[in-house]
């Protein structure tokens, strides 16, 4: 009788599961796939089947990490909403996401982002395509002018409502009502990038 063939995606969210689980059991300082594989009841070599090294098994995890926010950040796109309803979505998705992960669990919130420190291109990888995002709103705000500068003032006056290692040190102080007031006057402040 031939045995029924593992579903590839499950073994890859076993072993996910698994990285996080060591991760949070060592507050993310260290990853090895031989202990993910342990952990996932598999060998090695049959671990590397479903991610090549680490890199992509971590890749993998920030994949997942990021996919709610991704999701809900690329959306404001496409929806027809004012634009300055969604750029103030831009900032209160990312916050609400954000937050909910790091109440669920700080130890593992802590965790992938000592993880980030060690793999900072996974991670700057998603910031490039948040802000990706930024600019296209800020385009269709602003039609012409400096989009560009427009963005980039946006982005760093919201990036404590925005940024996990400030959500981990600040929780208290990341609220919606503090974050709509500050989006209330960048948006009052956008005219100036026009040209």
């Amino acid at each position: 009788m031939v045995r029924p063939k593992p579903d590839e995606d499950e073994r890859r969210a076993l072993l996910i599961k698994s990285a996080e689980k060591i991760l949070r059991a060592n507050r993310g300082r260290r990853l090895v796939m031989s202990d993910v594989a342990a952990e996932a009841g598999m060998s090695q070599s049959y671990a590397y089947r479903f991610f090549a090294n680490k890199d992509a098994l971590v890749a993998a995890m920030a994949d997942v990490w990021f996919a709610k926010v991704t999701e809900a950040v690329e959306t404001l796109s496409t929806s027809v909403d004012p634009v300055e309803s969604r750029l103030e979505s831009f900032v209160l998705v990312q916050m609400r996401i954000k937050c909910a992960q790091y109440d669920e669990d700080s130890e593992l919130f802590q965790a992938y982002l000592n993880l980030a420190a060690e793999h900072p291109s996974v991670a700057m990888a998603h910031v490039r395509d948040m802000e990706s995002v930024l600019i296209d709103l800020m385009r269709e705000r602003l039609g012409k002018g400096d989009v560009e500068a427009a963005a980039t003032a946006f982005g760093d006056a919201t990036r404590m409502f925005r940024d996990p290692y400030v959500i981990a040190r600040m929780r208290p102080a990341i609220t919606e009502t503090r974050a709509r007031f500050v989006v209330a006057i960048l948006l009052s402040g956008l005219d100036r990038f026009q040209s």
